[in-house]
């Protein structure tokens, strides 16, 4: 009597078996995922992992903690009794355990100087915050915390000033310098509640005048000049008139 099965239909889920058993074999061999992986040995008991970071977070005798999955403590500020960051606290550099930021908090916010630094520990930017002191309003997730209040520096690799000014309440205010890296002035003018007001100056790598601009109060343009790198005149753009081009 003649067989009714296909050799091919019966090789097909034959195939398909084997592939599953392959997969189940395989992710058993391959091993548990990162979550249940033994914890490094510098990392407490009582920290728990968060997957989506790879880190591990505790709380403890006072302190918020954070390690990296690799056991390297990365973070560490004292905490007050809401669990809220309170005192003097530092964040590391996962790989070096370089401190990369450090400064003080109250209730929850920045106070104070901040410091920022390179990868390699070289001084990045200095930042003072006021806690309580938040005038900018913020709509997106971004660098800026709204309280920065104080002086601010910027600096390049080699330590040299790449920029200074003054905030208050996370706006810009005051006088703002910004310096190409041999010193010599890129850009100088001054803010009112983070718009340009005044008279700002631009100028080459050589040290002569780029461009020069007028603001009204409120941080409206009202006339800019723009020069060729031989000091001559190149366009003058002022409101309401059409542009004067050489």
């Amino acid at each position: 009597m003649t067989s009714t099965s296909t050799p091919i239909k019966d090789n097909s889920i034959w195939i398909f078996l084997s592939l599953l058993v392959f997969i189940f074999a395989t992710g058993f061999l391959i091993g548990p995922c990162k979550s249940t992986t033994s914890r490094p040995g510098s990392v407490p008991k009582e920290a728990n992992f968060e997957k989506k970071t790879n880190l591990y977070q505790s709380t403890a005798d006072g302190f918020y903690r954070e390690w990296y999955d690799n056991g390297n403590l990365i973070a560490e500020i004292p905490v007050n009794a809401l669990g809220q960051p309170n005192g003097y606290g530092k964040k590391l550099n996962y790989l070096t355990g370089i401190t990369i930021m450090e400064g003080n908090m109250i209730s929850g916010e920045r106070d104070g100087l901040w410091k920022f630094y390179f990868s390699d520990g070289k001084l990045y930017i200095e930042q003072n915050y006021k806690a309580g002191n938040r005038k900018k309003q913020l709509w997106i997730r971004s660098a800026e915390l709204g309280n920065e209040t104080g002086s601010y520096q910027r600096y390049f690799r080699n330590g040299r000033l790449n920029e200074k000014g003054y905030f208050d309440g996370g706006l810009r205010t005051g006088d703002w310098v910004r310096y190409y890296p041999d010193t010599k002035v890129e850009e100088k003018g001054s803010y009112q509640n983070d718009k340009k007001v005044g008279e700002w100056f631009y100028y080459y790598p050589t040290g002569t005048k780029e461009a020069s601009e007028l603001y009204s109060d409120e941080g409206e343009l009202i006339a800019r000049s723009t020069y060729y790198p031989n000091g001559n005149v190149w366009c003058l753009v002022r409101k309401g008139k059409d542009p004067e081009c050489h």
